[in-house]
């Protein structure tokens, strides 16, 4: 096989790469939107009208909160990776991250109950059918 044949042959293929690409790039543009996927899954779920009626310094609470859960999860990896294991760090380091998550989930509990009463019939059977409300995966 000769060096031109061999180069159109490389060039094709190389094109034909390069137009799959583009068309998934495309049509996932299109499909999730700019935004696409989010580290956390798709961002395009049902429980936005319940987070755009969340007043701001609620927002701002819930996600201090959420922060603090975070952290306790960062103390409590932290307290695994440690050598020599000390399970008394361990088990300070799981007591807050249960109490963050609590103090969370309370607040975020209050704000359902005080937003739902605000919501249409429609806006609250989306939520609870949106992944928000869906039980965990697993047996």
């Amino acid at each position: 096989m000769s060096a031109w044949p061999r180069r159109w042959l490389i060039l094709g293929l190389a094109s034909a790469v390069l137009n799959v690409f583009l068309i998934g790039f495309l049509a996932g543009r299109h499909a999730f939107g700019p935004a696409g996927c989010g580290t956390r899954g798709f961002r395009h779920d049902n429980h936005g009208a319940f987070a755009k009626r969340i007043p701001e310094g609620d927002r701002t609470r819930l996600r201090e909160k959420l922060e603090g859960v975070r952290s306790a999860r960062e103390q409590v990896r932290d307290a695994l990776l440690n050598d020599p294991y000390q399970p008394a760090q361990l088990e300070a380091a799981l007591t807050r991250l249960r109490e963050r998550s609590a103090e969370l989930q309370l607040d975020m509990h209050r704000q359902l109950l005080e937003t739902a009463g605000h919501m249409p019939v429609e806006q609250r059977r989306r939520l609870a059918e949106s992944r928000f409300m869906r039980p965990p995966l697993g047996p």
